[in-house]
């Protein structure tokens, strides 16, 4: 098995769960005493109490299960297939259906398939920034996806494996048992920094034009606003000129001034425009970096209902 600073975390889970909790969870003994559940078809509200286990963790810390009156007829009448569903989103709808929280619902899955399954806490959210579904069910689909993938990337057994690690390193990096080293390595690992680009950027990306996302950013970073911008300055100029054999040869300086000389812009244009080239260089070059107000200006060239 392939080892990484993930795997350091997963072994160290005991560990930080004493010095965070005083005592330290043993999460496998509630695997055991759930075991026979996992091939049933039925959950009984007496079932509930070894998802509990006070013995083992901290469970009514963070969570509740509904009153039994709440659940006991939705229980009778429903039947979950744990071992082999035939869809994961029926199944975790309908738990979530009787218990009325994700949160429950992945505790249960979890216990009953720790192969497959984790339970969804903001601490693991917060490291990989999951992306937020349309309603619970798909977020918790989403945060599975996620673990699922770092279980195959990093060799992991199993998903609950991962979840717990996971937990670990936000403690590691955010919270009672600061690592250094490890927050460099959650830093510098290629495949987690991916997945949360993918997670926080991909349906931003997908839904703006260079011009929109350099409005957008602006107030975040004024730099990369202007990368944005500048794309889009350059794309709206080179719709200009006519698309000769060197078109794509030419210099944007070449271009702003072809476009003068041609009469296609003014001689007030023409200014505008090559001051606007010189901010989208110190974007790309940073050699100096331009200020605020200078992408802010270059932005105000941009089109930004139809990314020009």
């Amino acid at each position: 098995m392939n080892r990484n600073y993930l795997h350091e975390c997963l072994e160290a889970f005991k560990e930080v769960t004493k010095k965070r909790y005083g005592t330290a969870q043993d999460l496998s003994a509630i695997e055991s005493a759930v075991a026979p559940l996992r091939s049933r078809k039925s959950l009984t509200y007496d079932d509930l109490r070894e998802f509990e286990s006070p013995r083992h963790w901290e469970f009514k810390t963070w969570w509740v299960f509904p009153p039994e009156h709440h659940v006991t007829a939705e229980l009778k009448r429903r039947q979950f297939n744990f071992w082999s569903p035939k869809n994961e989103q029926s199944l975790i709808r309908s738990l979530l259906d009787v218990f009325k929280s994700i949160e429950l619902v992945s505790i249960i899955l979890r216990f009953l398939r720790p192969e497959k399954y984790g339970i969804i806490s903001p601490p693991v959210e917060r490291i990989l920034d999951v992306r937020r579904g349309s309603n619970a069910v798909e977020t918790y689909q989403n945060y599975l996806k996620d673990l699922r993938a770092i279980a195959e990337n990093y060799h992991f057994e199993r998903v609950a494996d991962v979840d717990m690690a996971l937990w670990v390193l936000h403690e590691r990096c955010f919270g009672s048992a600061p690592n250094e080293a490890m927050r460099t390595a959650y830093a510098n690992d290629p495949f987690i920094r991916k997945m949360r680009a993918k997670n926080l950027m991909e349906h931003f990306l997908a839904d703006t034009t260079y011009a929109q996302r350099a409005d957008a950013l602006l107030e975040t970073n004024h730099i990369v606003a202007g990368q944005f911008g500048g794309i889009a300055f350059e794309q709206m100029v080179r719709k200009r000129a006519p698309r000769g054999k060197d078109w794509d040869e030419k210099d944007l300086f070449e271009i702003i001034e072809e476009l003068h000389n041609e009469g296609t812009i003014d001689n007030s244009r023409r200014g505008i425009w090559q001051q606007a080239r010189i901010i989208r260089n110190r974007a790309i070059h940073m050699n100096p970096p331009p200020t605020f107000p200078q992408v802010k200006q270059l932005i105000g060239l941009l089109n930004l209902s139809a990314g020009e």
